[in-house]
C-alpha cells in the first residue's frame, strides 16, 4: 500500500469540485490549526453514522453526520432521512455512555418492567420482548410518558446468573462498571438513536447524484434497509458496497484541475470572537440535540416537527467563532438536524422507523416512495 497516503489529526471540511465533478477535499489540519486541500478523484465517503445529532444515542462522538453534511453541501442528492432508527435498550445510568443492550439479552429470556415493576410489552404486541425495535422503542416511550419516567428496566435476574455472565461477559462487565449485577439488579434503559437508513443516496456501485463522488456505509442510503434495517445488515452492506465502491472507482479517474470548493463554511473565515466560543459550541449543540430528541424522536406529530423545523431554522453558530474541529462538527449538527426534521415532516404517514402519531398508518394507495432532498431542491418523493 506505498500508494496511500495516512493524514491523522486532520477532520474533513467540505468537498473541493472542478466544474460539476468531485476533485478532492477541504480539511482542517489539527496539528497546524489550519485548512489545507487534498485534490483526487474519485472521492468515496466513509464517514459513518449521525446519532450525535440526537440527545441520547448509541453512536460514537464522531457520529456527527459529517458526510452527509459535506454532501449536502456541494449539491450531492440525499434521500429518507425522516428514517432513523431507535435501539429500544441503552444502559440508562446519569454519567454512564449509552451502552447497548443487544435483542439477544431479551432472546435469552430478559424481560421489559415499567417502574411499577409491571411487564408491558405483552400489552403492545403478540411478539412481547421479542417485537421489532421500532415497536418496543415506542413501547418504552409510551411508558415512560404514562409513568413519567426516564426510563424503564429491563430484568434478567429470572436467568441463571452463570449462563447470563458466560453469554453476555461484555454487558455484564460494563454494566458492573457502573454498580449495576444483570444478574440480581434491574437495569434501567431507554431508547437511544442507533442508526441512520438515510443518508447520501447512490446506485448500486455507490455512486451518488453528483459525478467522482461515492458513498459506503452509513453515510450512504443505498435502499437495502427499506424503512427499518434489520439488526447487523449494515456490516454486510459495507462489506458489500465498500467491495462494490471500490471497483466502480478504479474505472474512473480522469484528469482534473480542482476549482474551488462546492462551498465553505462562514465560520471558517473567523473575525474577533465576542463571545466564549467553546461555551457557546456547546449551547448550541445542547439545544439542537435536545429538540431533535424531543420533537423528531421516537414518537412524531405534525405540529412539533413543525416547531422542530422553525426552531432549528433560527438557530445560529455563535458569530466569528474561531475555526476548529469543534465549530465544523457543530455545523454539521446543525444542518443535519435541520434535513431530518424537514423530511420527517414532509412524510405524512408512518413506516418503519418513522412513526406520527397524526399519521398512524402507512400510505397504501400508492407504492412505497423514497424521499429525497438536495441544497437546491426541496423534499419530494418517488
Amino acid at each position: 500500500l506505498a500508494s496511500v497516503h495516512l493524514v491523522s489529526h486532520a477532520f474533513a471540511v467540505d468537498l473541493l469540485l472542478d466544474g460539476d465533478r468531485v476533485a478532492g477535499a477541504i480539511y482542517w489540519d489539527e496539528k497546524t490549526s489550519a485548512l489545507k486541500e487534498v485534490t483526487g478523484s474519485p472521492v468515496l465517503l466513509a464517514t459513518g453514522g449521525l446519532g450525535q445529532v440526537y440527545r441520547e444515542t448509541t453512536n460514537p462522538t464522531m457520529a456527527s453526520g459529517d458526510g452527509v453534511a459535506m454532501a449536502y453541501r456541494a449539491g450531492a442528492l440525499l434521500s429518507d432521512m425522516e428514517f432513523i432508527q431507535f435501539h429500544p435498550t441503552a444502559l440508562s445510568m446519569k454519567g454512564a455512555p449509552r451502552f447497548l443492550l443487544s435483542e439477544a439479552v431479551r432472546g435469552e429470556g430478559a424481560v421489559l418492567r415499567n417502574i411499577l415493576l409491571e411487564r408491558f410489552m405483552p400489552r403492545y404486541h403478540e411478539a412481547a420482548e421479542l417485537a421489532p425495535r421500532d415497536v418496543v422503542s415506542r413501547a418504552i416511550v409510551m411508558e415512560m410518558q404514562k409513568c413519567r419516567s426516564e426510563f424503564v428496566y429491563l430484568d434478567l435476574t429470572g436467568l441463571d446468573s452463570e449462563h447470563v455472565q458466560k453469554r453476555f461477559p461484555r454487558i455484564y462487565s460494563t454494566c458492573l462498571q457502573y454498580n449495576i449485577d444483570i444478574t440480581t439488579n434491574l437495569v434501567p434503559v431507554r431508547p437511544s438513536a442507533h442508526y441512520a437508513m438515510g443518508g447520501v443516496a447512490t446506485d448500486l456501485h455507490g455512486a451518488t447524484s453528483l459525478e467522482g463522488l461515492y458513498a459506503a456505509g452509513e453515510v450512504a442510503a443505498t435502499g437495502v434497509h427499506g424503512a427499518n434495517r434489520l439488526a447487523s445488515n449494515s456490516l454486510l452492506e459495507g462489506l458489500v458496497y465498500g467491495a462494490r465502491c471500490a471497483s466502480a472507482m478504479t474505472n474512473s479517474r480522469p484528469n482534473l484541475h480542482p476549482a474551488a470548493p462546492a462551498r465553505t463554511f462562514s465560520a471558517a473565515h473567523p473575525g474577533p470572537n465576542p463571545g466564549n466560543g467553546q461555551a457557546d459550541l456547546e449551547k448550541v449543540l445542547t439545544e439542537v440535540r435536545s429538540i431533535l430528541w424531543e420533537k423528531v424522536g421516537v414518537i412524531r406529530n405534525g405540529k412539533e416537527l413543525c416547531e422542530a423545523v422553525k426552531r432549528h431554522e433560527a438557530i445560529a453558530l455563535p458569530g466569528f467563532a474561531p475555526p476548529s474541529r469543534q465549530l465544523y462538527e457543530a455545523q454539521n449538527i446543525l444542518e443535519v438536524g435541520r434535513l431530518i426534521a424537514r423530511c420527517a415532516l414532509e412524510r405524512k404517514e408512518s413506516r418503519g422507523a418513522h412513526y406520527r402519531v397524526d399519521y398512524p398508518l402507512k400510505i397504501t394507495s400508492s407504492p412505497p416512495r423514497h424521499s429525497y432532498v438536495s441544497r437546491d431542491k426541496p423534499v419530494y418523493f418517488e
